[in-house]
């Protein structure tokens, strides 16, 4: 359950507090109340312990206590996030500075939790050059603003500087809290990869036609790098079957392989013992019936007569059919029935998909992929680096990984 601790200071923009928690007492998190003094003029510590919520003020430390003289300690150990709700000014220029005076600052201070300000004061204040060097630095310091908002203030002033209404709060606290929930997943699905054993093959297979010449592609294997780079960070053990001529991944076995047929037989031989087999090389389809020894003499027409290779994803499903298999289709168009049709056809449990037309993404620094599962939920990236991209892969295997 998250666990919110909200600080009320000298606003009295504190009357809505109640109401705010209130609500949240509605929802599955769990509320602790620190009130400065200052808080106390505007919002009595009973109007909120009477909805069960433990109460802290300043003037309730018994020194004597050990426990209650390290309460900012135990407080800011306990939060997941404070909400400073409302922050005023003074409460603002003290945090800014690093001031710990009393129970409030001191809690703030001496936390991790994630920290967010919901300013409350005159739009005067709000504008003064100084308030806004203070929320600059406290935001360099990794705090997070809610508000101000703009309407009537207390004072009658018109304009930005009012608290934003409990409703906007309480949604903001929701999805707050499910992002982070949805992170820490997918955090914990991450570790998934800690230990395992993952095969990743990588670039474009080369099929000679004579000594000089071959039959390949443009694929020049960096996302599958960045793939194993990703991985190995992740405390998985990665052998990289490569056809690629990059530098390998630190940390990685590497087998070196030229042809499909090379490529097939390696796969073969570490499928045995992984976890995990990633095909995202760019495998040719097409070898030459008959290789010749000898270059060919250029001569004004030449035919080759090109036979099939086997499919190694193909393959290695049909002789280890509980493996967890990820495809990579790589088209220029319809790409999304493409891949599909290739995630049944080869039966795989994933299927990551890009669109390689126009020379965007073999060679490229940067990717953009659709990854479908076996029930042909898409997943789908945004523009990035291959790095980024690779997280992006590995995020959503280990998901369905963690599924099976």
């Amino acid at each position: 359950m998250p666990k919110l601790l909200i600080c009320i200071t000298g606003s009295i923009a504190a009357i809505k507090l109640p109401l705010l928690i209130h609500k949240l007492a509605k929802k599955d998190v769990a509320c602790k109340v620190v009130i400065s003094r200052d808080g106390l003029n505007f919002i009595t510590p009973m109007a909120i312990s009477t909805m069960g919520v433990n109460v802290y003020l300043d003037d309730n430390i018994d020194m004597n206590s050990y426990d209650q003289v390290m309460q900012h300690i135990n407080l800011g150990k306990w939060a997941d996030y404070i909400l400073v709700c409302p922050a005023s000014a003074n409460s603002i220029a003290k945090l800014s500075s690093g001031y710990a005076d009393n129970l409030l600052t001191a809690t703030i201070l001496a936390s991790n939790a994630h920290k967010i300000i919901v300013p409350a004061m005159n739009k005067l204040m709000w504008k003064n050059s100084l308030t806004q060097e203070n929320v600059s630095r406290l935001q360099h310091h990794g705090f997070t603003f809610w508000g101000p908002a703009s309407g009537l203030q207390a004072c009658g002033d018109n304009d930005i500087g009012r608290m934003i209404e409990v409703e906007e709060i309480l949604e903001k606290i929701d999805n707050l809290i499910s992002k982070e929930q949805n992170h820490q997943f997918a955090i914990s699905n991450l570790s998934a990869l800690f230990g395992r054993r993952v095969v990743i093959t990588a670039g474009g297979t080369k099929e000679m036609i004579d000594p000089v010449r071959y039959i390949s592609n443009h694929s020049s294997g960096k996302m599958a790098y960045a793939l194993a780079q990703e991985a190995i960070s992740l405390g998985a053990k990665v052998s990289l079957i490569s056809a690629s001529d990059l530098p390998p991944p630190a940390k990685s076995a590497i087998i070196t392989v030229s042809n499909g047929a090379d490529m097939l037989k390696a796969a073969l031989d570490l499928a045995k013992n992984t976890d995990i087999f990633i095909g995202a090389a760019a495998v040719c389809d097409y070898t030459v019936a008959k290789y010749s020894p000898q270059k060919i003499k250029k001569s004004d027409e030449i035919n080759l007569n090109l036979i099939t290779i086997p499919d190694i994803l193909k393959t290695i499903r049909t002789k280890y059919p509980d493996l967890f298999i990820v495809g990579f289709a790589a088209e220029t168009n319809n790409l999304i029935q493409y891949a599909r049709a290739k995630l049944i056809n080869k039966q795989l449990n994933m299927i990551v998909a890009n669109d390689v037309s126009n020379n965007k993404v073999f060679g490229q620094d940067t990717n953009q992929v659709t990854i479908i599962n076996k029930d042909f939920t898409e997943f789908v990236s945004s523009k990035a680096s291959k790095d980024i991209i690779a997280k992006f892969i590995l995020q959503n295997i280990s998901k369905e990984y963690f599924k099976k």
